[in-house]
């Protein structure tokens, strides 16, 4: 399969980026069979990172960056709504279960593997202190 219908097959939308990076806009319901096919059938074996960005009104994007052997990244994004669940990774990239532990208590996305463990977090900490609704010790109430 050719990165062109790779983009076609996920309905991926190329987004434009100002530092050069190749991003591709796909649906979250299409996450984990797009980063597998991405993997096993273009060679995008090295995860560098997934992360979450939260936009407020209860959505996050979730955004992977992927390396191939010839070190050309690439970045997919999906964006998440308030009880959608991410499929996860963890199986097609082992590295991912440290950032998708993240995602699920920095940010609260839900993942296709379950809770996750707390171990960023104390289980009686915060929830969520990366969202943009979490209020800060100092503030009187949240942004």
């Amino acid at each position: 399969m050719t990165m062109n219908a790779w983009v076609a097959s996920f309905d991926a939308v190329a987004a434009s980026d100002t530092v050069g990076l190749e991003l591709y806009d796909i649906d979250v319901s299409r996450w984990f069979d797009a980063l597998k096919t991405l993997k096993t059938e273009h060679n995008f074996a090295r995860l560098e990172f997934i992360t979450g960005v939260d936009r407020g009104e209860g959505e996050c994007e979730v955004v992977a960056l992927l390396s191939d052997a010839n070190a050309r990244t690439i970045a997919v994004r999906a964006r998440v709504s308030s009880g959608q669940v991410v499929g996860s990774v963890v199986d097609t990239f082992p590295g991912a279960a440290w950032h998708e532990r993240e995602l699920a208590e920095m940010f609260g996305v839900a993942l296709s593997s379950g809770p996750a463990e707390h171990l960023l977090l104390a289980n009686d900490g915060p929830e969520h202190p990366l969202l943009k609704s979490f209020s800060l010790i100092a503030e009187p109430k949240a942004r």
